[in-house]
């Protein structure tokens, strides 16, 4: 696009026809006056279309993916549009009738967030928190969660075509009630960064809360106590004995039989490990979600252990494909770094069926709420999320202790 330096004809005619310097000096002011304020209006015009354009390419960039999905488009864009400027129409046009503001909220409004960008953070989390890979989760919109747990304890017998059959006891039921807390990330940035179209709102997110809340939850999950947040399958008393006679609600321990480490110069660490992977019955070694749960310090030192006599044959598997969990005695190892370090009369391993044995209840979306007034020149945003959890079966959870019985 161009613009011209024209001088009008007729009045540069007549200026050189009356042949008086002034008129022709004011013949070229008033053209070059002209040329000035068409200019100034293109270049307002390329600049206005250009922060057009990258506002899309900063709304397309939350959730990654959208591709020419209209309803994953029309939230990315409401959400960049309630986070710059607050408009409360930009969300609630996205929330079924249902749902609302809440009655709580300030007056700029408190939003369950886009399924689709709900769904991108719950995807970070999955990726950052072994627990949420492995566990049963569910979601509910209801505190009063409870699962029913069978303890078994049916029997049966052999009669004859005549016999009597007298009555056999029924099997036994527990219920769990995983509790319930409330998650929560307030992170800040400034008004003018806000402004910025070219400011990246989905690593924002995804950076602000879905680590933060991924830090807190596994936390909770290993060794939480319960009040206000989930309970971790480590709050749980413990015992050596095994299933059938040990308490319901009491996980199972092995010992190292080393006072202060899993294994010393005349003990194999090796034995204690299939001990644990043998405490757990047949049939909760089947099936998805069965694994150890160590954290890297204590994986460096199983990582060094090797068949009894053979000094290069190493039980640990490293994998072989990205992404995939090295394996350890033919079940994957994840790496969560809330589980204890190695110590004396600590449990620095834990190895079970996840998916039965610990369940993480959601009970709600992803809400924010947006605070432009509290600190003035900044913007926060206050992200919460209800979250339960609790361990649902503790015969399926077993704990390596380091202790000599």
């Amino acid at each position: 696009m161009s613009a011209h330096f024209r001088l009008r004809p007729r009045g540069l005619v007549a200026a050189l026809n009356n042949s008086s310097p002034a008129a022709i000096l004011n013949e070229l002011s008033t053209a070059f006056a002209d040329f000035r304020t068409r200019n100034d209006n293109t270049i307002r015009d390329i600049r206005a279309s250009i922060d057009e354009i990258n506002a899309a390419f900063a709304a397309h960039r939350i959730g990654g993916g959208a591709g020419d999905n209209p309803n994953v488009q029309r939230a990315q864009a409401a959400l960049v549009d309630f986070m710059r400027t607050g408009r409360a129409d930009a969300m609630a046009a996205l929330l079924p009738q249902n749902r609302s503001m809440s009655s709580d909220s300030d007056p700029d409004g408190g939003y369950t967030v886009p399924e689709q960008i709900d769904s991108v953070i719950q995807n970070q989390l999955i990726e950052l928190s072994p627990m949420r890979a492995l566990a049963s989760i569910v979601r509910t919109s209801t505190a009063d969660y409870s699962k029913l747990i069978n303890r078994r304890g049916a029997t049966s017998g052999w009669v004859g075509e005549r016999s009597d059959r007298p009555t056999t006891d029924t099997p036994m039921l527990g219920e769990i009630k995983p509790p319930m807390g409330e998650l929560y990330a307030q992170p800040e940035i400034t008004a003018r960064l806000m402004d910025d179209s070219a400011f990246d709102l989905a690593a924002f997110l995804q950076e602000n809360v879905s680590d933060e809340f991924s830090m807190q939850e596994a936390g909770a999950f290993v060794f939480g106590d319960g009040v206000e947040k989930p309970r971790g399958f480590l709050s749980l008393p413990t015992a050596p004995t095994a299933d059938a006679t040990r308490p319901f609600g009491t996980l199972q321990y092995k010992a190292t039989g080393v006072a202060g480490d899993i294994f010393d110069g005349t003990h194999n660490g090796i034995d204690v490990l299939i001990d644990l992977v043998h405490s757990l019955r047949p049939s909760y070694r089947a099936g998805e979600g069965v694994g150890w749960q160590m954290n890297s310090t204590t994986a460096s030192i199983i990582r060094k252990l090797k068949s009894l006599g053979d000094t290069a044959n190493y039980l640990w598997q490293d994998s072989a494909i990205a992404g995939q969990p090295s394996m350890l005695l033919g079940y994957p190892v994840y790496e969560n770094e809330y589980m204890n370090d190695v110590g004396v009369n600590t449990y620095p391993i834990a190895f079970g069926n996840w998916k039965r044995g610990y369940t993480i209840v959601d009970r709600s979306e992803l809400r924010l709420l947006r605070d432009p007034y509290t600190k003035k020149g900044w913007i926060r945003f206050y992200f919460t999320k209800r979250v339960g959890g609790a361990p649902t079966d503790s015969n399926a959870i077993k704990l390596l202790k380091v202790a000599i019985n």
